[in-house]
Parts: C-alpha cells; structure tokens; sequence
C-alpha cells in the first residue's frame, strides 16, 4: 500500500500546478493534509458489507484513490466531471494499476442513470457544502450503504447525518417509500 501512495503522492506533485488539483500552499503537506486525512475513512470502510464504493467529485482523487490504494479489494469508481482532471485520475489508475473506474460526469447525472443504489460507500471532500454534498452522494447508496462526507473546521453537520468521527459526517440513503400493492 505504501508505495502506492508514494507514486500517488509523486503524480500529485507533478500535475497539481498544472491542474490546479490542491492549492500550492499544501504541495508541502500533502502527505498529512490530503493522504492520511483520506485514510480516516479506513474504520468506517471495514466495517461495511462488499460492495463497490464511490468518490463523488473526486478532483484529484481524494479520497477515492488513498483508499483504493489502501483496500484494492473493492472496486472504485472516481467520479469527476471535469475532463483535465478526469484524465489525470485515469493516468493515476493505469499507472498504479488500481481497482478503480473513472467516470467524467457530474454527479446529477450520474445518479439518474445506472449508478443509483448501486454503491456501499459514497465519499464527499471539499465537494461543496455539507449539506448539498450530503444531497450529491445520497441516491447512489445502496440500502445498506453509508455516505461520508468530510467536513470543514466549522462546518456544519447535514441535516439528517451523524457525526461518526470528528469531522466526518455519515449520511443514510433515504428510506424507500412502501410499495401499494
């Protein structure tokens, strides 16, 4: 896993000017900042059934691909809908050779289409506010799937969520309505 993360963290480095992919006051922190603050998740991954899990609005990656590099057992899908980042998350996939997909499309859209209930984690970090990132992920988690979204110093935590651990907020899928028979 650890050498993984350093050839991670080594792309990160080389394309983050270019791509705007963290802010050039982290590139020294990254490690720290962006790396293992992904890898807070790990617990809360263990903990869930099978399944393949999400990134949405991944950007550069994080926290779909500490945590791919971490659990290369589950499928990953990486989704960002901006095409310059999308192909840097696809270089980071071939050249470490994860288990992970990169989808370029935004999140309303994909939620509509074959990905709905379909994930056992969906991830949010720095994707938009708490509340709307929570709203983002919730259709694509399955019934017994959970979503976690990082939140800021002073954020807020979404309505309808718990905190799990500081600064992680756990979103449910929304209950399903009762079938009239």
């Amino acid at each position: 896993m650890q050498e993984k993360l350093d050839a991670y963290l080594e792309l990160l480095l080389a394309y983050a000017p270019r791509l705007n992919l963290v802010s050039r006051s982290d590139l020294p922190h990254l490690q720290e900042r962006h790396v293992e603050d992904s890898l807070r998740l790990l617990p809360l991954l263990d903990s869930l059934p099978a399944g393949p899990c999400i990134d949405v609005g991944s950007g550069a990656g994080l926290p779909g691909v500490p945590l791919a590099c971490a659990r290369s057992d589950r499928l990953w899908i990486l989704l960002e809908p901006r095409a310059k980042r999308a192909a840097f998350l696809e270089e980071v996939v071939r050249q470490l050779e994860l288990n992970v997909q990169v989808l370029c499309e935004r999140a309303e859209d994909a939620s509509r289409g074959g990905h709905q209930g379909r994930f056992v984690l969906a991830t949010a970090r720095a994707l938009a506010d708490p509340e709307r990132a929570s709203e983002l992920i919730r259709p694509f988690l399955r019934s017994d799937g959970v979503g976690a979204v990082y939140l800021g110093e002073h954020s807020p935590i979404p309505e309808a969520a718990e905190e799990s651990s500081e600064g992680i907020a756990i979103v449910r899928p929304m209950p399903t309505a009762p079938q009239d028979s």
